[in-house]
């Protein structure tokens, strides 16, 4: 068995020594060990105590004294190495793991105060790199290997620390390339065959030409993918019955799937999300998809569309909050978590009721979850883009620096070196579900955020998240237009933040504090800065190109 450390994708070259002709070596690849009788609850597929997903190679000697073996026609999803059929112990430099993944290139670095923070950060990153397969993100590298709608949980993560655009506008004409004549979008692109999922999955012939948008500024691949796009959301609608969406697989448990995998429920367990909540759910997300394309319809020029869109999110809002709305305790479906806060994020809760839902999910987050998360994955991403536009990363930082279950810490814990499947490590060890975390660290805690008026960092919002838990983070960015540096520290209740903005870009800044310094000046002195607003503890201006240090008392 050979264990080397860390779980990838990729392929091992071995070299071999006097073996015989004739001689069968069987290397079996795995990306779990759970001869433990405590972690064996946790394999799937296995071979001899690990996860292999029938994974294997087979070495037929040719009798030389010195033979070398690396499979260059496939790849394994791996940390373990078991080699059958060998009559010596191979030394380590007869053993060599080569990750494979599609070229893209770096442009990001974080760290922070926060060491568990740092370990979270270069988990999920590896994972990206783990399921980067084929201009494409994969849901796992080792059983399924399939460019699943899971690709928009790990999105953020890929487009700040790689150059991602030219993947994500290739992946983006594989959705659109697989859509149905009626406007349905399968769950995975390209698709060999059927496939699970949900309305979710298919979304992705939106959602990636959307979020490549924000990151890159790309009108074209908006251009191009409209009528995709369009037909997509036409698809949704004729499977409504009064604004609400039906199961569009009516008795299929695997093509209606809702927030996928949250705590204690999945697949090694015989209690699913109930119906209720997961239908609410899907009817939650195309409101989602409905808002996200009256946006995109705005950019185009679409204002006829827009007006259609507009009037089918309204008859939906309320069509979902009259069927699922709780008035007792003043929740929707099971009360649990995404549920709360998916109909805060879509406009499905009228608005007086919106400071009292937000603070019924507080309670529910701190005290009935004890500080932990308890969504799955769509579940995860809505949650952290809803508590991001809140400029609430107090409470993202509760839930990202637990290290107890659920969470990333608990993976971290638990040995994790990649992202797992499900929160408590069951199946895939190496998984698109959860990796969505990684965007904060620069959306929230660097503050390094696009403009959805300005895309691409054009104008750059920066809006950096002081939280309990971190004195310091140093971050960058290099976008399209040159780098970004968020690097902020506090000591002894005073903050100081070091700016850089591309030239020809600007930058929407958020000051926290009192008492606002720029490179040790009173910032009435600096003609480049314009005052906009005070908001809570922020003051914001509008910052031409430059390097700039910030101070304040916090």
């Amino acid at each position: 068995m050979v264990d080397f450390g860390t779980n990838l994708t990729g392929m091992l070259n071995i070299s071999f020594h006097g073996l015989v002709a004739g001689q069968k070596i069987t290397i079996h690849y795995a990306d779990l060990d759970g001869r433990d009788p405590e972690e064996a609850w946790r394999l799937r597929m296995e071979h001899k105590g690990f996860s292999t997903y029938n994974q294997l190679d087979e070495f037929i000697s040719a009798g030389e004294k010195e033979e070398q073996f690396e499979n260059v026609f496939n790849y394994h999803g791996f940390r373990y190495a078991l080699i059958e059929g060998l009559t010596y112990l191979p030394e380590k430099e007869d053993l060599l793991a080569i990750p494979v993944e599609t070229e893209i290139h770096e442009t990001g670095s974080f760290s922070c105060s926060n060491e568990l923070y740092n370990q979270i950060h270069q988990m999920v990153r590896w994972t990206y790199r783990a399921l980067n397969l084929g201009g494409q993100t994969v849901d796992c590298p080792q059983r399924e290997r399939l460019g699943y709608g899971d690709g928009q949980t790990i999105m953020d993560v890929g487009c700040y620390n790689f150059d991602a655009s030219t993947l994500y506008t290739k992946w983006s004409e594989n959705w659109w390339d697989e859509q149905k004549e009626d406007g349905f979008v399968p769950f995975v692109a390209p698709t060999p065959h059927g496939t699970g999922g949900g309305p979710a999955w298919g979304a992705m012939s939106i959602m990636v030409p959307w979020k490549t948008y924000l990151f890159y500024n790309d009108t074209t691949l908006l251009e191009t993918g409209y009528p995709y796009m369009k037909k997509y959301i036409a698809y949704l609608g004729s499977h409504c019955e009064n604004g609400v969406l039906q199961d569009i697989f009516p008795g299929e448990k695997w093509t209606n799937l809702g927030d996928w995998v949250p705590p204690g429920r999945g697949m090694d367990k015989s209690e699913w999300v109930d119906d209720k909540s997961r239908r609410f759910f899907n009817n939650c997300y195309r409101v989602h998809l409905l808002q996200v394309m009256m946006k995109i319809g705005r950019i185009l020029g679409m204002g006829d569309d827009v007006a259609v869109f507009r009037h089918e999110l309204e008859i939906a809002q309320k069509a979902l909050h009259e069927k699922w709305f709780n008035p007792a305790d003043t929740t929707y479906a099971n009360a649990e978590q995404p549920y709360l806060i998916f109909p805060l994020q879509t406009g499905v809760i009228p608005g007086e009721l919106e400071d009292e839902m937000f603070e019924k999910y507080v309670h529910t987050m701190l005290v009935k979850d004890q500080g932990h998360l308890n969504t799955g994955m769509i579940g995860t991403q809505i949650t952290f883009d809803y508590l991001l536009d809140k400029d609430r990363n107090d409470l993202i930082d509760i839930m990202v620096n637990q290290k107890t279950y659920p969470g990333w810490g608990y993976m971290i814990e638990k040995g994790a070196t990649t992202c797992w499947e499900q929160w408590n490590g069951y199946y895939s060890q190496i998984h698109s579900c959860f990796p969505y975390i990684g965007g904060w660290f620069y959306r929230g805690l660097a503050g390094i955020q696009w403009d959805p008026e300005s895309p691409g960092f054009k104008n750059i919002i920066l809006r950096p998240g002081l939280v309990e838990s971190v004195d310091w983070v140093e971050c960058r960015y290099e976008s399209h237009y040159g780098p970004i540096i968020s690097n902020w520290k506090i000591e002894a209740d005073e903050f100081e933040w070091e700016i850089r903005i591309p030239v020809n870009c600007t930058a929407t800044v958020f000051i926290p504090g009192e008492d606002i310094e720029v490179d040790g000046m009173d910032l009435s002195e600096l003609k480049d800065l314009v005052f906009l607003r005070r908001e809570n503890i922020h003051s914001i201006y509008r910052v031409g190109s430059g390097d700039y240090t910030f101070s304040s008392r916090h």
